[in-house]
């Protein structure tokens, strides 16, 4: 049943249609449409609604200044388009037939009935003033978002007379304290005591409004600099030794000129050319031991020149710190005596290194630092190794215009919002096929010019500073994001491994495992390059149309930030959206961008496809495998192959089964590292013992290219599957000793009761490997060769003791192993049954109180507000291994420390510091004859360190000891990860690099979230005459 309410309607005869006009409502099955008009032409059976256009049904938002739709064409399109669209809840929410996820937010802040009750969230009024249990006056927090809404809506569209009186003390336009409105004496005036506005109507009666915020200022207009080298000195120290001057100064001296000129400007990132003309000069130094009249003679003064020329990234970590790297080549005028007697081989022309520091002085004028490094590429250069390293300091000066990017897509605000153009600007801002197609239609007025690309904007007086304090201010003076209960969910990750891909414990045996400081994660628990999605997404465009497949547009936008201005968000350009089910939409673009802080644009994959269970990923890899693979490699992942269509089906008894499809995914990969060096060091080489050390051969056609293969999804009766094998290599020589495999078959069956063995639903699990790779404390990295089994095994919670909390794990298996005899290489055979079970305790010492989680300042570099406190964990694990020789090993475990956090995340500098300590033992019994499960380290040690630098830069880092005095590995290092993060509300993006691995990558997350509310329109727009519309707003 529909029901329809307005102000005024009927069927008007002089154009036939059905007219609704004023406070226009559609009430549809727990959905509703408001709007100020609304036309229906019987004729050709179409829809038009018009002025502040919403819809809304559970989680569903969509709002537009108009909508036209052909019900018989199933087509139609709509003007300044904005919404939330919600995966998770999707599929009830378009389902007219179901009741929406929750319930509609009230159009007065009197409570009304519903016939949805059983929504998530009630529909409740918010309380904003009340008495508490002893008669003091309560303010809710809601009170001033609330107030703000109104007076935002009140200043788009003053509410007009209805002809009706408000009852007696309803009036609340002459109420200016909670205590009047209660008829209580007022409290006295206070300096901390200020009442906001009443709020006179909710957010539901008014449009999403885009906030007025000044642009993003140009801190670096200036593309070109030159830069004075006004001191050199070098060192005697190798490359990495440089970095922390741990060498002797040597008596040679550079001066020089720089001269760089930018390429792209990508906001807090540049790419850049660079190069030097230098001059050095050397007084008597000592010689080397290579290419010298006699070992280690004197070598006499030298004068030479040199120049380089490079490829550089520029970060700007603050608008007056940046770091530069560049990369390049350079040229001597003649041979250096220093590398000529150092190094074993030399010459004039070699590989450039640079990495620079610079610090603003002036808009123009600024210091700069450089690390000064020429060498042989690791021989990539006439075999040479090593070089030169010298320290730069000079003075810069940057000069030149250039045209300034445009970021963000032209998208207005809807009309009525502040700063929205007036209706014949926004027919000048239509591009000219639009206007042309208006010549076309007879339509004069819309026939206007096309509009010109900007001309270069003369550089602002003002300085950036001020400029982007202005901006910060307007971003702060944005009270109401309408967004509330804010949740983080989970995150899209996106990562690129460097070093050893290898399948390691279970998950499950890594979540149960000792306790660890959450710094020493195990970066390689998880195979995969992409994992999580986003859910709910907030979309914007200028204009959509609506086809029976879908919708295009011009340009769209997505973001999965919930406040304004959003840190990320999507930008598309000529979309073509095909809806595929009420919880799947295929989107295809000419071009796709990541867009971060309205700033850096990242190029995406032209084709996403936004499901609630269906993540984007980039398809190339370029990653570093310096044990399997030689180093540096190219990969390039191919679309699925799906073999078998997911299905469901029901059982004789009823039970419905949904069965996923099963995928075959390929990434072909090429050897760049080989490729440049021409050898291979991965594998053993051929005739030697499988267990032997690797040696060095010369890589053949073979060896320069590789693969990544896995299967995934539902197979043999499994519910889910995961089977990769790993191919470095494709020589026939060397397959057999590279390749690896691994995977395991799962399914969850229940078993009732039976003795001890409590009922409920258990997993089953298939494995197997091939020269499988894991590691095991102080023993480091151990080979299984091969592992063949099955497992059952369950998780679960105990019942609190107190304030402390308990998880459980256990696992029972029984497989056939080939790996590594202990101390030894030789491989030996034998099959091995295990249990291992393991509780978690945690109990919360200290709790502090975390910030407003609606406030964005709270959330500004955090995806959920921090909670200062204090907590222990504590971890008891038991593992009995009984092996088919007779022998076993029986240890009982102990582990447990505290871990403090303070601050909260919210200011620029050390707001936040995580430490964690560790420490536990173990009793054993028995030892295992295999390196892979051989327990050594009975007593360890851990610390763990999270520290914000400034703003939204933070370092992690952990390391862990062995600190068993009777054991031969006493001080050994049983695991270590550092890790450089980059972390904001929206993404994060992360470096990170374990020594004890030798494993690295790159991570990138976009984050979800649940939250009630629609949010603002988040594209940024600034009007022509900003600074007069935004006048009486700040």
């Amino acid at each position: 049943m529909i029901k329809l309410l307005a102000n005024e309607q009927g069927f008007d005869q002089l154009i036939n249609r059905f007219v609704a006009r004023g406070d226009v409502q559609i009430d549809l099955a727990g959905g509703r449409v408001l709007a100020d008009r609304l036309e229906y032409e019987t004729a050709t059976r179409t829809l038009l609604l018009s002025g502040r256009v919403r819809f809304q049904r559970g989680e569903q938002y969509f709002q537009a200044n108009s909508l036209r739709y052909s019900l018989i064409e199933n087509s139609g399109d709509a003007d300044a388009v904005y919404g939330v669209l919600d995966f998770d809840t999707s599929e009830v929410d378009f389902d007219l037939k179901a009741y929406p996820s929750v319930a509609l937010p009230s159009l007065s802040y009197w409570p009304t009935s519903s016939p949805y009750e059983k929504a998530t969230f009630g529909k409740a009024a918010p309380e904003l003033i009340r008495k508490g249990p002893r008669g003091e006056i309560l303010v809710s927090s809601d009170w001033s978002n609330q107030a703000s809404t109104a007076e935002l809506a009140l200043t788009q569209s003053p509410l007009e007379s209805s002809g009706e009186s408000l009852l007696p003390g309803l009036a609340l336009n002459e109420v200016t304290s909670p205590e009047q409105l209660l008829g209580l004496p007022e409290r006295p005036d206070l300096a901390e005591w200020r009442v906001p506005p009443i709020a006179v109507a909710p957010a539901a009666q008014s449009m999403a409004c885009a906030p007025l915020i000044p642009p993003v200022p140009d801190w670096h207009p200036y593309p070109l600099a030159l830069t004075a080298w006004g001191y050199g000195q070098a060192i005697d120290a190798n490359f990495g030794d440089s970095f922390t001057f741990n060498g002797r100064w040597r008596p040679e001296n550079v001066w020089g000129l720089n001269f760089n000129k930018r390429l792209v400007d990508a906001g807090p990132l540049a790419l850049e050319f660079d190069s030097n003309a230098l001059l050095h000069k050397t007084s008597w130094q000592p010689g080397g031991e290579f290419n010298n009249s006699e070992p280690f003679a004197p070598l006499p003064p030298q004068t030479f020149g040199e120049f380089t020329a490079a490829l550089g990234l520029r970060a700007w970590l603050q608008p007056w710190l940046s770091l530069g790297f560049f990369e390049g080549v350079s040229l001597l005028t003649s041979n250096s005596l220093y590398e000529q007697t150092f190094r074993e081989n030399y010459q004039t022309f070699l590989n450039y290194l640079g990495f620079e520091v610079e610090a603003l002085v002036k808009p123009q004028w600024s210091v700069v630092g450089r690390l000064h490094h020429r060498s042989g590429a690791y021989g990539t250069y006439g075999g040479v190794s090593e070089g030169s390293n010298a320290y730069l300091v000079g003075v810069r000066y940057r000069y030149g215009q250039s045209q300034p990017p445009r970021i963000a897509p032209l998208m207005p605000p809807a009309a009525g919002c502040p700063g929205a153009p007036s209706p014949e600007a926004e027919e000048d801002m239509k591009p000219l096929a639009d206007q042309l197609n208006a010549v076309a239609e007879a339509m004069p007025s819309q026939a206007t010019s096309a509009s010109q690309p900007p001309a270069v904007p003369a550089l602002s007086t003002v300085p950036a500073a001020e400029l982007e304090a202005e901006r910060h201010k307007a971003i702060e003076a944005t009270v109401d994001q309408r967004v509330s209960d804010l949740y983080y969910v989970r995150s899209l990750k996106v990562e690129r491994r460097a070093g050893t891909q290898f399948a390691s414990r279970a998950e499950e045996e890594e979540e149960f495992g000792t306790v660890e400081p959450s710094q020493l994660a195990n970066p390689n628990g998880d195979q995969k390059l992409i994992e999580g999605f986003i859910s709910r997404w907030r979309f914007q465009a200028a204009r959509i149309w609506i086809t029976p497949e879908g919708w295009t547009a011009n340009r769209a936008a997505f973001s999965n930030d919930p406040f304004t201005p959003a840190q990320s968000w999507i930008d598309l350009q000529s979309v073509v959206a095909v809806q595929e089910s009420d919880e799947r939409t295929k989107i295809s673009a000419k071009r796709s961008r990541l867009i971060l802080e309205n700033r850096l644009p990242i190029p995406m994959r032209k084709n996403i496809v936004l499901e609630k269970d269906q993540p984007a990923d980039n398809p190339w890899v370029i990653a570093d495998d310096g044990v399997d693979r030689s180093g540096i490699y190219f990969g390039y992942n191919l679309k699925p192959i799906e073999l078998v269509k997911a299905k469901s089906f029901k059982k004789a008894n009823g039970t419905q089964v949904d069965q996923q499809s099963l995928r075959l995914e390929l990434q072909p990969q090429f050897m760049v590292a080989r490729a440049l060096n021409g050898q291979v060091n991965s594998f053993v080489l051929p005739g030697d013992p499988i267990g032997g050390p690797t040696g060095s051969q010369p890589a053949e056609i073979g060896d320069l290219f590789g693969a990544l293969i896995k299967l995934k999804g539902s197979i043999f009766g499994y519910s889910t599957s995961d089977f990769t094998v790993s191919l470095p290599t494709l020589n026939p020589q060397n397959i057999a000793n590279g390749t690896r495999s691994w995977g395991d078959f799962s399914r969850e069956i229940f078993i009732p009761k039976l003795g001890f063995i409590g009922g409920g639903t258990y997993t089953t699990r298939l494995f197997g490997a091939y020269r499988y790779k894991t590691y095991n404390g102080s023993l480091g990295q151990q080979d299984v060769y091969s592992a063949l089994g099955a497992s059952l095994e369950k998780k679960g919670e105990l019942r609190p003791w107190g304030k402390i909390n308990h998880n459980y794990y256990w696992r029972a298996a029984f497989g056939n192993f080939q790996g590594t005899e202990f101390e030894t290489s030789n491989l030996i055979d034998s099959t091995r049954g295990s249990f291992y079970g393991a509780v978690n305790s945690s109990l919360q010492l200290w709790r502090g109180k975390a910030g407003d989680r609606d406030n964005p300042r709270t959330t500004q570099n955090t995806p959920r507000p921090i909670e200062p406190g204090l907590r222990l964990n504590t971890n008891t694990n038991v593992r009995l291994d009984y092996y088919g020789d007779g022998t076993s090993q029986n240890t009982i475990t102990l582990t447990g420390g505290p871990t403090l956090t303070l601050g909260r995340l919210e200011k620029n500098f050390f707001d936040f510091t995580e430490i964690s300590i560790s420490g536990g033992g173990s009793l054993q019994q028995g030892q295992s004859p295999f390196s892979f499960d051989r327990n050594v380290d009975l007593a360890t040690l851990a610390f763990g360190w999270k520290q914000q630098l400034f703003g939204p830069l933070l370092f992690s880092g952990g390391i862990g000891f062995n600190v068993d005095g009777n054991s031969g590995y006493y001080g050994d290092i049983t695991g270590s990860f550092a890790e450089l993060i980059w972390q904001r509300r929206g993404y994060e993006f992360a470096i990170y690099y374990s020594p004890y691995e030798q494993v690295g990558g790159v991570r990138v997350k976009l984050n979800d979230f649940n939250y009630r509310g629609t949010g603002l329109p988040f594209v940024p727009y600034t009007p022509t005459d900003f600074t007069k519309q935004r006048q009486g707003l700040y």
